[in-house]
């Protein structure tokens, strides 16, 4: 399957959408771990009567992401590729604005969950309009923690997303997300943030809209691989926080939204 290139996912409207599944997986420099995440979500989705989609986001990849993706082009995956890096949440953004099916969603490209914990969370969507699947939340459970740091800087996080945007939250960083497409599509618009605070922003968005969530307990894995930075990702992040939060202020809903985005790329890009 040839590849896509995609403008901005802010600059068209978005496309119709129809009954089914759509898994966006957003990827850097995963060769080795879509690879593997693939051949276990793969045989899952297809052993399902569900009409279903994978897009793939090779996000300014340096190796064979892209490559490893389109050879699955037969079995339902489909590659945006885009030469400079969007970030995570950029990555994400224009994945979600090109899903066809009702029922839209993003995992980590290590795949922290099962497909069967995929499938139960989007069947939670008949009752609600975000799913968001939770490490912290009464249930979960973890076949391999993450370590001692990341932990306490996720408790951390968590207090300041409560005390800053008044999620009513334990988990918005766990990779895996899904939505009603008719409740997502129309707030992507207003999502700034790209980088690993995406998740936050979307979220607060979508709970602005109207839509109403629902945390879920599931089995996770840490992958020991990850190469999330601490040090540098939290302060970042705490920047994004603060600038998702005063742009949401009645006193600042009138600036540019062009201005929005520089100061988030200028101070909180990652």
């Amino acid at each position: 399957m040839a590849a896509r290139i995609v403008k901005s996912p802010h600059l068209t409207e978005a496309p119709p959408s129809c009954p089914g599944i759509s898994l966006v997986i957003p990827a850097w420099n995963e060769e080795d771990r879509l690879r593997k995440t693939l051949d276990r979500f793969l045989p899952s989705l297809e052993a399902r009567n569900d009409a279903y989609e994978v897009i793939v986001v090779s996000d300014g990849d340096q190796d064979r992401t892209a490559d490893v993706a389109e050879s699955y082009g037969a079995r339902g995956v489909r590659v945006l590729r885009f030469g400079k890096k969007l970030g995570k949440g950029g990555a994400i953004l224009a994945g979600l604005h090109e899903a066809k099916f009702d029922y839209v969603g993003y995992l980590d490209a290590d795949g922290p969950i099962s497909p069967d914990e995929v499938y139960r969370l989007v069947g939670t969507l008949e009752d609600c309009d975000c799913v968001i699947a939770s490490r912290w939340s009464r249930g979960s459970v973890a076949i391999e923690h993450e370590p001692l740091l990341n932990r306490i800087a996720g408790r951390v996080w968590n207090l300041l997303v409560r005390f800053i945007l008044f999620l009513p939250l334990k988990d918005t960083q766990c990779g895996a997300k899904f939505f009603r497409r008719s409740v997502v599509a129309p707030v992507l618009r207003t999502v700034a943030v790209t980088n690993r605070a995406f998740d936050v922003d979307l979220l607060y968005h979508v709970r602005k809209a109207g839509g109403n969530m629902k945390e879920v307990p599931v089995t996770w894995q840490h992958d020991h691989s990850s190469r999330m930075p601490i040090g540098k990702a939290i302060p970042i992040m705490f920047v994004s926080l603060v600038g998702v939060r005063m742009m949401s202020l009645p006193v600042l809903r009138g600036v540019p939204e062009p201005w929005v985005k520089w100061f988030l790329n200028r101070y909180a890009s990652a």
